[in-house]
């Protein structure tokens, strides 16, 4: 009995200590469950609530919808709309072969190509984007897994081909890539807005797009173009590319007291609406990027330098050597050969040899001063992408050929732009003018307005009417008979001029231009027009100048551009 006493004594202490032990051990958890309770609920709740947020809700960016551009008229030239693109999950397709097919039939597309995009090794793929009304509905009910129809914006221009190459056009991810709509992307495009929607464990949204909720949406901009005139000019570009199997015309119209651009045509033209299909030599906006040799149509603004510089009055007299002229080891020509002319009819028969010898009276540094001061050899600042500055090339005293050939276009780089605004400067009576793109911009509430100033004086009013007569009589007695409006008068000046070929000028290659203005009393319409390699005829005065008369003889008689100018 006294030896289980002694093994009963010890185990009662081994299970109390046993007790104890737990009961320290739970105090010691319910203390640390504590203070991990006060740092959740204290310390970390701002982070773990954040945190919370971040797994059950995402942050979406709702992209404007694009603005619209309008004409001077408020025409609508370009707008955005909601449209829906074909997309897949290559890995969820059930039956790849089958599947292509369904698709191939549905979207009018080659079985092959689609056949090639939902290899099960991709997990994702464009099948189709801005497909239309039609074509999604059949998408949906096939109901195919792995295909869906996803929400994009596409833009539209009602008017196709018109003005194509100077509105641009926007790629399919929204952006402007050529033209207005890359001049003025970031106001066209807005600013997105974001918002937040809920997930699940998943992460798959709880709500999804609605594409009746209103969005906000870019600047709507009104641009300065006519698309009445606009269209006028290039039906009859293209009547004139046509009958003298030229490459390409272009033309650009000015209002030369505010510089709008009522018109800027180049043909043939392009259908933006589905740009990926044509031909990218089509987009250049040549009136703008691209220089050329203006001939005989920069004759007016050398012979208004040697006017203001009074090394010439309009009734001096110049040998023009019945059409033959050596200058150094060169032999300078007139189209046609005459003998002692005054200014005047130097500028109405378009005489190189008469201009060269006003040129040579001018001098090398006057001339070439007084042409960059008019505005060529430097950009228009018209805000279009890309615009180039032409050339006017320095020219020492001592070059004397070099000065004969600047006299009557030769050497020279001028873009139509800069052609029309010069022509503009001669018409409002010497005040340079800065092209105007876009008259105001209208943002939610808010409409802002470009201003329509005269910048500083180029030329004397004196000299210029004194020009703007000479160039008259060019029209009404001259080499620029072909632009004559029966009510009204103009003032113009042809241009023939070769083109440079492989370093050499060619003789069968030409540029054909005329710079008109529209009613000489009163102007209120400058054009400016050129025709690439013409081959049935060449000259400015047979090719260009007819444009001239049906552009601005519509602009008179159907707009009523030239009212009060009427004779």
């Amino acid at each position: 009995m006294r030896q289980r006493r002694r093994t009963r004594k010890p185990t009662a202490i081994m299970h109390r200590r046993r007790l104890l032990v737990l009961a320290l051990l739970g105090i010691a958890g319910y203390l640390t469950l504590a203070a991990r309770a006060v740092q959740l609920q204290a310390l970390d709740a701002e982070w773990l609530s954040a945190r919370a947020d971040a797994q059950h809700t995402t942050t979406l960016q709702l992209k404007p919808l694009r603005g619209e551009l309008y004409d001077r008229n408020r025409n609508l030239l370009a707008v955005s709309a909601d449209v829906e693109s074909i997309v897949a999950s290559p890995k969820r397709v059930v039956g790849r072969d089958t599947t292509a097919t369904k698709l191939a039939s549905a979207l009018k597309l080659k079985h092959r190509e689609i056949f090639d995009k939902l290899d099960p090794d991709r997990s994702f793929a464009w099948i189709k984007r801005w497909v239309t009304p039609d074509e999604a509905d059949r998408i949906r009910k096939l109901d195919l897994p792995g295909i869906k129809l996803y929400p994009e914006r596409k833009r539209f221009y009602p008017h196709r081909g018109l003005a194509a190459s100077y509105l641009g056009f926007v790629g399919r991810d929204g952006e402007g890539l050529t033209g207005l709509e890359l001049a003025f992307d970031s106001a066209l495009r807005g600013t997105a807005q974001s918002t937040s929607v809920l997930r699940d464990a998943k992460g798959k949204k709880l709500v999804h797009w609605n594409r009746d909720a209103p969005s906000p949406s870019g600047a709507r901009i009104v641009l300065s173009i006519d698309s009445r005139l606009q269209n006028v000019a290039e039906q009859s570009l293209q009547r004139a590319v046509d009958k003298w199997g030229a490459k390409h015309g272009t033309l650009v119209a000015l209002d030369p007291w505010n510089g709008d651009i009522l018109a800027l045509a180049e043909v043939p033209t392009f259908n933006p609406n589905q740009f990926w299909r044509e031909d990218s030599k089509r987009f250049r906006t040549r009136a703008v990027v691209d220089a050329f040799e203006p001939g005989s149509t920069l004759k007016p603004f050398v012979i208004a330098l040697a006017l203001e510089a009074g090394v010439v009055k309009p009734t001096d007299r110049f040998d023009c050597e019945n059409g033959s002229w050596k200058v150094r080891d060169r032999i300078i020509r007139d189209f046609k050969p005459h003998g002692v002319l005054n200014v005047k009819d130097i500028m109405r028969v378009s005489s190189n040899i008469g201009t060269a010898k006003i040129a040579d009276r001018l001098g090398s540094a006057q001339l070439v001063d007084g042409l960059r001061r008019q505005g060529f050899g430097r950009r228009t600042n018209s805000g279009f992408p890309g615009e180039s500055p032409g050339v006017v090339h320095t020219i020492r005293e001592k070059q004397a050929v070099e000065r004969a050939n600047l006299a009557f276009g030769q050497g020279i780089m001028v873009t139509p732009l800069q052609l029309a605004v010069a022509g503009a400067q001669l018409a409002n009576g010497g005040q340079r003018v800065w092209p105007r793109l876009a008259t105001r911009i209208e943002s939610g509430q808010d409409e802002a307005h470009w201003p329509a100033e005269l910048g500083e004086r180029v030329m004397p009013e004196k000299v210029t009417k004194q020009v703007l007569k000479m160039l008259e009589a060019a029209v009404s007695d001259g080499s620029g008979k072909g632009a004559a409006l029966p009510h009204h008068s103009v003032a113009g000046k042809t241009g023939t001029a070769q083109k440079v070929v492989n370093g050499r000028y060619s003789s069968t290659r030409y540029y054909a231009s005329f710079l008109g203005i529209v009613p000489v009393e009163n102007p209120k319409l400058v054009i400016a027009i050129v025709i690439d390699e013409p081959r049935r005829a060449h000259t400015g005065g047979v090719v260009a100048a007819p444009v001239f008369r049906e552009v601005a003889g519509f602009a008179v008689e159907q707009m009523g551009l030239a009212a009060e100018g009427a004779e």
